[in-house]
């Protein structure tokens, strides 16, 4: 039977397979490996923040409104079942990845077909590097995903319907109280005046359709800061922006133009790396344009195929990747290959190319706006692009598809659609094997996570190194075993480990659990500390001795203040072993 006639055979499977199979990976997918990893720093200050921030009398408002809904969803998922546990939140917030997968598979395959979706939404899955428990991050991207294909849904539903504008706007606004920064993704509006160039569309209904979309922003925005205002009060919200906008004094890396120049950076590493594929591209078209060639496309077909795998094994001996799947290096590059050649797709669809339609167009604007704002925000590099690609990795795959057909019998374009599928193929494998892997910040140098921390009821059914799970249990039976065990003392964690405070059920002496960040301000820390005089009132202290905290800048005069603070207040020092040391009140 020809290869044909086997993909005509399993095509009757592809109609339940999309229906039923497909939905079901992507929902379960973004839980395996939920028990992977204890790190008690990015994670785990979510988890603290949605445990003791915004209660009654507690500081801390500019983080806690900055991502209010965030926190507040998070806050509720606590109360759940299994809220009380790392492993059942991980579990909780792991579907926000797939309800924002899920969303986009069945919207999508208005026109794109369902296996298609499927392929790039397993990408997108597979490369969400993030602990799915930081849900300002996940809850942006649910928003921002949801907001993109109502816009693709108002323009390309014949007849109109203005309830997708709206939607649309809805989605947007709520998006800004769930990250402030967010408030950049309003640009996405603007993509509906590209799509009345396309459509011929007048000028007066186009502002109407813009007016439906702020509409819906301000409504979706304003419906949350009423309940804002209900909850904490009608000034609490906007008192956050200017404290907000001051972190930057002492938080350099969250700067426009630190975020910018990281972003640049990313792209000028990632395209030496591209441009390395452009020649290979290149003799491709010589190789296919041979009189040999032409009569034995095979042989050349086989010829560069091999050639590319060179390239890649090129790659691998340069560090462009490597094999330690529990570190996300390993699918870093591919990922920002995969996003350089999404690029070049949007810009050759936005200019009319190979038929597209307007709603292809649109798209492509719309991930091209994606692209660029995605990064705004973070001072994570070009990270949050490759942890959010639910609407860009299935419309890229769409484009290299439609490209291809449009070329359909010309040998030379085989040159540059296997040399595009093969970086697919490599960053589905790769993807694949990171997600199975990974873990944020354990075992990141390749130690398998084979361990767990005992006697820690939060941190039940999950597994870490031994050293890490050995440095816990210790100092879980310091805590518990020193004459304030069990008692209600506050909590001072210094040294990347706010996650000591969820850990042991202690609320932060201070306005934050993680006191080491340069957007907590030395001044804020030295004020906080001047308060906590009264005998009965003196926290616990507990000091993590990670090297990392020489990243932060302001670190070093904190811990000059807290030595200080430990020497005036009659604290007892017990070294509890070479990760942790105890200090408690006499």
């Amino acid at each position: 039977m020809s290869v044909s006639g086997i993909v005509q055979k399993l095509k009757i499977f592809q109609r339940p397979a999309e229906r039923f199979i497909m939905p079901l990976i992507l929902l379960l997918w973004p839980l395996f490996a939920s028990n992977q990893g204890i790190n008690i720093a990015d994670g785990m200050y979510s988890l603290g923040n949605y445990k003791f921030l915004g209660n009654a009398g507690s500081a801390g408002s500019t983080w806690f409104f900055a991502t209010f809904l965030s926190n507040l969803w998070g806050k509720f998922l606590t109360g759940l079942p299994g809220g009380g546990t790392m492993l059942g939140m991980n579990i909780m917030t792991a579907l926000t990845v797939s309800a924002t997968a899920l969303v986009s598979y069945y919207l999508l395959r208005r026109l794109i077909p369902g296996w298609m979706v499927f392929i790039g939404e397993f990408i997108a899955e597979c490369l969400c590097w993030c602990p799915a428990n930081i849900l300002y991050n996940y809850l942006t991207y649910f928003f921002l995903t949801l907001g993109v294909l109502f816009l693709f849904l108002a323009v390309t539903s014949v007849p109109e319907k203005k309830r997708w504008f709206i939607l649309a706007g809805v989605c947007l606004g709520v998006n800004v109280t769930v990250r402030f920064s967010n408030i950049a993704e309003a640009a996405l509006i603007l993509t509906l005046w590209l799509a009345a160039v396309w459509t011929h569309t007048g000028l007066a209904k186009t502002i109407k359709q813009t007016l439906l979309c702020i509409l819906g922003y301000i409504t979706g925005f304003g419906a949350v800061l009423v309940m804002c205002a209900v909850m904490y009060g009608g000034t609490a919200y906007f008192a956050m922006i200017p404290q907000l906008f001051g972190m930057t004094s002492s938080a350099s890396d969250y700067t426009l133009v630190s975020m910018i120049s990281d972003t640049l950076s990313a792209y000028a590493h990632s395209l030496r790396w591209f441009l390395i594929l452009i020649p290979c591209i290149i003799m491709g078209f010589f190789l296919f344009s041979m009189p040999l060639v032409k009569k034995k496309p095979l042989i050349g077909k086989t010829i560069y195929i091999a050639g590319i795998l060179v390239v890649f094994r090129f790659f691998f001996s340069r560090g462009m990747f490597t094999v330690n799947y529990q570190d996300y290096w390993c699918m870093f590059q591919w990922a920002m290959l995969f996003v350089i050649m999404a690029i070049i797709e949007c810009v050759i669809c936005m200019a009319g190319a190979a038929a597209s339609d307007p709603g292809e167009r649109f798209l492509a604007a719309a991930c091209l706006i994606l692209i660029l704002i995605l990064p705004l925000g973070s001072n994570n590099y070009t990270f949050p692009l490759v942890n959010c690609l639910f609407v860009i990795a299935p419309f890229a795959l769409w484009m290299l598809r439609r490209f291809r057909v449009h070329e359909r019998g010309k040998l030379t374009g085989f040159a540059w659609s296997s040399m595009a599928v093969a970086l697919v193929l490599a960053l589905v494998v790769q993807g694949k094997l990171f997600h199975m892997n990974f873990a944020f910040g354990d075992g990141t140098d390749g130690t398998k996570r084979t361990a767990s921390a005992l006697g820690i009821s939060y941190l039940k059914g999950m597994k870490t190194t031994p050293e890490n799970a050995q440095s816990l249990t210790e100092l879980g039976e310091s805590i518990h075993g020193n004459k304030c065990g069990t008692c209600s003392l506050k909590l001072i964690a210094m040294g990347n480990a706010p996650g000591l405070n969820v850990i042991f059920d202690r609320e932060p002496a201070l306005s934050t659990t993680w006191p080491d960040l340069d957007s907590y301000s030395t001044e804020s820390f030295s004020t906080e500390l001047g308060t906590l005089t009264d005998p009965d009132d003196r926290p616990l202290i507990i000091i993590h001795n990670d090297s990392t905290v020489n990243d932060f800048a302001t670190t070093a005069d904190k811990r000059k203040l807290l030595r200080d603070y430990i020497a005036a207040n009659d604290y007892t020092e017990l070294e509890v072993n070479a990760a942790y040391i105890v200090y408690t009140p006499e």
